[in-house]
């Protein structure tokens, strides 16, 4: 769903994004549900792992290696972004320091580490910490989003804000993953949930109503309460409505999962790269690193059969390179490593160069 979504939506000409289109309006809204269910399945996974280590809070090795992933994916975020030919010409650009997704998830196996925590120290059942805590996350969302963030700095106020050109922001999307961590709480402490009809069977339900009748609820949560953002998320009800198709998903994905008992190894191995392709496709979509990359050449330019046949191609890709990454793995930093240092030293002779440039320009005015 991320490659074909983020390469369409790169690549696809403008012409051609047409919402009265059906095949368009379908992708378009397949499209729509793939952040909700990266962060949901997110939250699900990193709880149900954090709650299998019965230790206390301060030596439970999970807490520890989520502190560290968030941390990583976090740098991981703002490498990704880089331009090294706009960097060795001292060029700083808002971009590099824009938050995209992955900043988000750093941010969010965060707050589900602070959420184990507080239900730790006062006792309280981690699904009521985790939903209250989403509760907030989407009813203050706009509030946030109204917010006048300029006096912080700009690093910190792409957290809060996309006016500087930040994809994603931890809010709203923290709160997925925290609703998430609910059902991972669950499939944790009641394993045998995901092999019966049941929750999947309730989830589906709990889905079409939550697709269906959200607007009401909310309409009438704001006409009980007189809560004016219950009234502004009816109105604008898109957190609540791809909940509701993220309980969808989750419950076809059980079922097939039950049905489809020998996974090909290849398909799981790509679920467990997810990092690698996102870094990988990051790069060669949107031509960070060294400008080139296939936005570069055909952004926003492609015919409908032309982006199809690319995407296909484009994940095909990605098939085989999950196929051969222990191979390349086992190679790449024999070759890798001189490279880097010869890099480094090339990197150093510019600035130097450039230091000298500047200071000659200084000294004679």
């Amino acid at each position: 769903m991320m490659l074909q979504g983020h390469f369409t939506d790169t690549l696809l000409a403008v012409d051609y994004r047409d919402l009265e289109n059906p095949i368009y309006a379908t992708w378009s809204f397949m499209r729509g549900m793939t952040a909700p269910i990266f962060f949901f399945a997110s939250g699900l996974i990193f709880v149900f792992l954090l709650l299998k280590n019965k230790r206390p809070f301060w030596e439970n090795e999970r807490v520890q290696k989520g502190a560290r992933r968030g941390f990583q994916l976090i740098f991981i975020g703002y490498i990704l972004r880089l331009s090294f030919p706009r960097l060795l010409k001292g060029y700083f650009y808002p971009g590099m320091i824009a938050v995209d997704v992955l900043h988000c998830i750093g941010i969010a196996l965060w707050v589900l580490i602070a959420c184990y925590y507080i239900s730790d120290r006062l006792k309280v059942a981690l699904p009521i910490i985790l939903s209250i805590g989403a509760f907030l996350v989407f009813l203050f969302h706009f509030d946030v989003k109204e917010t006048d963030w300029n006096a912080m700095p700009i690093i910190l106020s792409n957290y809060f804000t996309k006016a500087n050109g930040s994809v994603f922001t931890p809010i709203p999307w923290v709160g997925y993953s925290m609703l998430g961590g609910v059902l991972g709480y669950f499939l944790n402490r009641f394993p045998k949930l995901a092999f019966g009809h049941w929750l999947p069977a309730g989830l589906l339900i709990v889905g079409v109503l939550t697709h269906h009748y959200s607007y009401y609820w909310l309409m009438n949560l704001y006409e009980w309460t007189g809560i004016h953002q219950f009234y502004r998320h009816a109105n604008f009800n898109f957190l609540l409505w791809r909940l509701g198709h993220v309980f969808i998903a989750v419950a076809l994905f059980i079922w097939i999962a039950q049905l489809w008992q020998k996974i090909p190894a290849l398909l799981l191995r790509i679920g467990s790269e997810t990092l690698v392709i996102y870094e990988v496709h990051f790069v060669l979509l949107y031509s960070t690193w060294f400008g080139i990359g296939l936005s570069r050449y055909w952004y926003r330019s492609l015919t409908p059969w032309q982006t199809v046949l690319g995407a296909l191609l484009f994940e095909l890709f990605f098939f085989i390179l999950i196929a051969n990454i222990d191979r390349i793995r086992k190679y790449n930093w024999s070759w890798w490593k001189p490279q880097l240092i010869y890099g480094w030293r090339f990197a150093k002779v510019m600035a130097r160069k450039r230091y000298h440039k500047w200071n000659m320009k200084r000294v004679l005015g």
